[in-house]
């Protein structure tokens, strides 16, 4: 790792302090390996210029990257800006909902940053960018910008993500990853519209670090000898952004004053205004005065953490999970507030619910707060937020390494053939474990294959196939070759090996479970032949049930491939058109020489292997139109098992073409004058036809 960082140029954005928690224990490790680190922040009122100068960050102003030569592209882009939002502001009045008041000076900003966010990526030429998001309007210019020079860009979880769906549209559009802290974050990001993909869950970069500092520095001691607290009982009341009204919490603070040895410490958000929280303490009576120490800004949440034995939330926040972690009892204290949120610590039984009354009983009786909760619904929740807490940082700078190893890595060298091509057709088919599907598409290959010209198959083998596959392939005779596969061996890789025992002067390469349609080899020749050698075919692919699964590969708006009118009746019209795609999947059909030529499969693709192919054949080509999609033949899958999901394929085709996936699937319903009303009618209609159908 130490030689790979040596002079690698990384750019990162912050704003705010928690921004930086997130992303400067990864820039620190990078540093330390010799990266060379530049800080950037953007304009917001001098806020995010505090943040790197209180922190001591060398840092750079995105308007540090503008001159007078930018001027009138500056100028530009503000009153385009500024025309959008009037329109919108007319828009959102005539709607009857509040317009939001936008300053100008802050649309002139923007514009600035627009253009400096891009002369900094062109500036700099770094080899990787991080954000913590990009949802503000920094984030989503830094990511657009790293996206369009095809810089990987990798963007982290803010906080625990408990909100409505709708918050986390566009939360991964431009990113090349989102590296969240564990699975259920990931679940509640794809379960609305974000790229399954491209979340990859690594644990939290500033928790992993936090809990080593505290055991090892020896923190609790520490300050509970400095707030002479060390043979008593402390608590920890931390507030959220809202304060509650102090009587609400007398009756904790009256029988606490009555106690020998229990103290109760406050933590007020940052947010919190200075002369709120004065006004505030200056309401407690002078009577509990004695048991009570407050903070704003004078201590660190994670050293009261471990100072106190249990911990307090009037909502639900970070610190929960944090305390959590570090193994405190957690209790949300049942009061009245403006913002009446769910508690989702309480949801999940990794919190007692208690109002201040049956807190203060709680207390006087001296209970034990470690038996509040079940142990193991802590350790579980704790499992599923966070994926491991001792190595979350060596996880992001691993990710990190291959997102640019990837990046860097374009061309390959040619196949070279083994083989004379005596043969019109290679059938090259992975096989999966499943002897029922096996048979059919052998059946199907032997029956639909007839009178279309010489042809072979080229069978790969399960790594290590049931006792009922292994009867199937010993009874094989004829032209079939079989290529068994190492565990150690990628598809992709046993792919490459199968195409160079081909003798076809065409390959075919089947996904496992897919079985080809009558006369498919016969119609595939007579398409083909419209077109030149240096050309990737692929067809329509539908499920038992008559639902299209593949009829091209289009971009979304979150700029993720997936299949074109997938779900729609195998007949829609827009599906049975020959034309031109930037991607096909599932099956392809390529001229031996030409599939040699640029490659063959990249074996770090993993299931992106067949869309990895297109984009190296469309750079090799220098073609827009490389890719054909053929409505027929039309291959049938025997499956409707998606696959796993696979970190390691992901982080390498992202990594590799995030710079080209830009957002098609507009286009496409427009050029075939299709509506979103009338795709989801059409999904309805199709739901409503397959309900009842049983594979």
């Amino acid at each position: 790792m130490t030689d790979f960082w040596k002079n690698k140029k990384v750019i990162a954005y912050i704003a705010l302090t928690h921004h930086t928690r997130f992303i400067s224990p990864v820039m620190e490790k990078l540093s330390k390996h010799g990266a060379i680190i530049r800080y950037v922040v953007g304009q917001a009122e001098r806020s995010q210029e505090i943040t790197a100068i209180n922190l001591g960050l060398d840092y750079k102003h995105v308007f540090d990257y503008v001159g007078p030569a930018d001027q009138p592209e500056i100028q530009k882009n503000y009153h385009l800006l500024r025309d959008i939002f009037t329109k919108t502001l007319k828009n959102t009045v005539f709607f009857g909902t509040s317009p939001v008041t936008v300053i100008d000076k802050t649309i002139y900003a923007t514009a600035i940053e627009y253009t400096g966010f891009k002369n900094l990526i062109k500036k700099e030429k770094p080899d990787i960018c991080f954000a913590l998001h990009e949802l503000n309007r920094w984030g989503k210019i830094f990511s657009f910008w790293s996206k369009k020079m095809n810089v990987p860009i990798v963007t982290f979880q803010e906080g625990l993500y408990f909100n409505l769906d709708f918050g986390y549209t566009g939360h991964i559009q431009n990113s090349t990853l989102n590296l969240v802290w564990g699975d259920r974050i990931k679940k509640k990001l794809t379960s609305f519209e974000a790229p399954n993909d491209r979340i990859i869950p690594v644990g939290n970069t500033h928790l992993s670090n936090e809990i080593e500092f505290q055991k090892t520095h020896n923190i609790r001691k520490k300050m509970r000898t400095k707030y002479n607290c060390s043979n008593g009982f402390a608590l920890l009341i931390l507030f959220s952004g809202e304060i509650p009204l102090i009587n609400e919490l007398f009756p904790i603070f009256e029988t606490v004053s009555k106690l020998k040895n229990k103290f109760i410490f406050i933590k007020f958000h940052p947010i919190s205004k200075s002369d709120q929280v004065k006004k505030w303490i200056s309401l407690i009576p002078d009577q509990y005065k004695k048991h009570i120490t407050a903070f704003h800004d004078e201590e660190n949440t994670y050293n009261l953490m471990s100072l106190s034995d249990a911990c307090i939330l009037l909502q639900s926040s970070t610190t929960g999970l944090e305390a959590l972690s570090l193994g405190k009892p957690l209790i949300h204290l049942d009061v009245k507030m403006k913002q009446n949120l769910d508690n989702s610590f309480t949801e999940l039984n990794v919190a007692a619910k208690m109002t201040p009354a049956e807190l203060s009983s709680f207390l006087a009786e001296g209970k034990d707060f470690k038996n509040l909760l079940d142990k193991d619904d802590i350790k579980n929740y704790l499992k599923n937020e966070l994926s491991g807490t001792g190595n979350a940082i060596e996880a992001v700078a691993e990710v990190s390494k291959k997102l640019i190893q990837s990046n860097q890595l374009k061309k390959q060298l040619p196949i070279k053939a083994e083989k004379t091509a005596d043969k019109d057709w290679s059938i090259i088919l992975p096989l999966s474990d499943h002897a029922a599907n096996i048979l059919k598409q052998l059946e199907a290959i032997a029956v639909n294959s007839e009178n279309s010209g010489s042809f072979e198959i080229i069978l790969i083998e399960p790594a290590n196939p049931s006792k009922p596959v292994c009867v199937i392939l010993d009874s094989l005779k004829g032209n079939v070759t079989r290529l068994p596969t190492e565990f150690s061996t990628s598809l992709p890789e046993i792919m490459n090996q199968a195409s160079k025992l081909a003798t076809g002067k065409t390959l075919l390469f089947l996904d496992k479970h897919l079985s080809p349609s009558p006369n498919w080899l016969s119609l595939l020749d007579k398409r083909i032949k419209k077109y030149d050698a240096s050309k990737v075919f692929g067809t329509r692919v539908v499920n038992q049930r008559g639902s299209i699964m593949h009829a091209g590969i289009v971009v979304d708006k979150n700029h993720s491939p997936i299949s074109a009118y997938k779900h729609l009746p195998s007949d829609f019209p827009a599906a049975l058109k020959e034309r031109p795609f930037k991607l096909v999947d599932h099956f392809i059909c390529i001229n031996r020489d030409f599939f040699f030529g640029i490659g063959g499969f990249w074996e770090m693709a993993g299931k992106f292997a067949f869309m990895d192919l297109c984009l190296r054949a469309d750079m090799f080509n220098k073609s827009k139109d490389c890719c054909i999609y053929l409505p027929d033949p039309c291959m049938i899958s025997l499956t409707g098992n998606s696959e796993n999901f696979d970190a390691e394929a992901s982080i390498n085709f992202f990594g590799r073409w995030h710079g080209e996936l830009w957002e098609n699937q507009t286009d496409l319903y427009t050029k075939d004058h299709v509506s979103k009303e009338g795709i989801d009618a059409a999904l309805m209609a199709q739901s409503m036809e397959t309900a009842n159908f049983m594979e």
